[in-house]
């Protein structure tokens, strides 16, 4: 369907490298989207851009709609010309959103569970409200009504090179009944966005997004498995795995996930970027990721090195910049940690391609 050619070079057992091409360059996977919600990566300006060099970068659908951004991006030609990025772009689905406005805020937890609140009284209210037709979302006090056809329609309104289907992210405490209820929905869902994504192709002057699909179903394994055989069989041009689990139940899960997607094609890990996860995940074939850690960590002053994360306001030589000018510390620490992690996925790349078991790379990283 979409432009998007994907090819493994090598493998090492599970791990792979491989080259994924767009019309806006090639992506040498493994690698990581990093999160530019409104377009561009918070606090650089397009000279940061320049100098932090990121590979690939991804939008996010539902704030750009929301924020009334998707018509001038449109009028401009696409996010590529509105911003002037010359690099691959993604932008997701919305079906975040579904979570983290949602039952992520009810249940007071991310993707990854948190031990904490394992045990509290969850809250029965969603203020997401979700119907096999869509979802429609309060914010900012006014309602918005997003559904498979539309989330598909503004990405390609947006016009970034990969795009993914419109799905439910569940969270990590919903139990086998509420998943298996989402992963039908989820599943119906795919079928529309692929349906409208096709029909959209037919008018395009352009050249195509690719669609990738999302295998779903929480922390059970016959639904994930069931998730990764239907989602497999359709004409996506890649995959994400999305949801959410524990951190001991990555490995089995992303296991699981895999088992019925075909191996020609990218798979992409939805909202993941921890160093420790990352090692975890490409040793079980993950080619892609996308994060807000590198950026978010980076405007409160954390900055990652081999040996560690350090705090630039504890570190004497760094606390003095920050402290006379804190945008500008903020705004190098962001370059810093994009360059670190770019750092480490080619390093990543390169022991695959050498036969290296990454647990000898790993040890050179502190994973706290």
């Amino acid at each position: 369907m979409g432009k998007t050619n994907f090819k493994v070079e090598k493998y090492y057992k599970k791990a792979r490298v491989g080259v994924l091409k767009t019309p806006h360059g090639e992506i040498k996977t493994p690698n990581l989207a990093f999160v530019a919600t409104h377009g561009q990566i918070k606090l650089l300006n397009k000279a940061d851009h320049k100098k932090a060099d990121p590979d690939l970068m991804i939008a996010n659908t539902f704030h750009l709609w929301v924020n009334k951004k998707v018509p001038e991006i449109k009028k401009a030609g696409g996010i590529h010309k509105f911003f002037g990025h010359k690099i691959p772009m993604m932008t997701d689905s919305g079906g975040f959103q579904v979570f983290s406005l949602g039952f992520g805020k009810m249940h007071g937890t991310g993707k990854i569970a948190n031990k904490k609140v394992e045990n509290r009284k969850l809250k029965a209210d969603n203020p997401v409200k979700i119907s096999d037709d869509g979802v429609i979302f309060k914010y900012n006090n006014k309602k918005y009504k997003l559904t498979p056809k539309k989330s598909i329609q503004i990405q390609h309104d947006i016009g970034a090179n990969i795009i993914f289907v419109f799905d439910e992210c569940t969270s990590p405490y919903h139990n086998h009944k509420y998943n298996l209820e989402a992963l039908k929905r989820t599943n119906d869902w795919a079928v529309k966005c692929l349906k409208a994504h096709k029909t959209l192709n037919v008018h395009l002057e352009t050249e195509s997004p690719s669609l990738f699909g999302i295998v779903q179903g929480g922390i059970y394994e016959d639904l994930r498995k069931k998730s990764s055989r239907f989602i497999g069989s359709l004409d996506f041009d890649g995959f994400g795995i999305g949801g959410s689990f524990g951190e001991k139940q990555m490995k089995k899960i992303i296991g699981w996930a895999l088992s019925g997607l075909p191996r020609e094609k990218p798979r992409h890990l939805l909202g993941i970027g921890k160093i420790k996860d990352i090692f975890t995940a490409v040793e079980q074939g993950i080619d892609l990721f996308d994060c807000v850690i590198p950026a978010r960590e980076a405007r409160h002053g954390i900055i990652y090195t081999k040996k560690g994360k350090i705090n630039i306001k504890k570190f004497k030589p760094l606390a003095v910049i920050y402290k006379k000018d804190r945008l500008k510390a903020q705004r190098l620490a962001t370059i810093h940690n994009i360059k670190f992690y770019k750092n480490l996925f080619r390093e990543i790349r390169q022991a695959i391609k050498n036969g290296q078991n990454l647990s000898t790379l790993r040890k050179e990283y502190n994973l706290r």
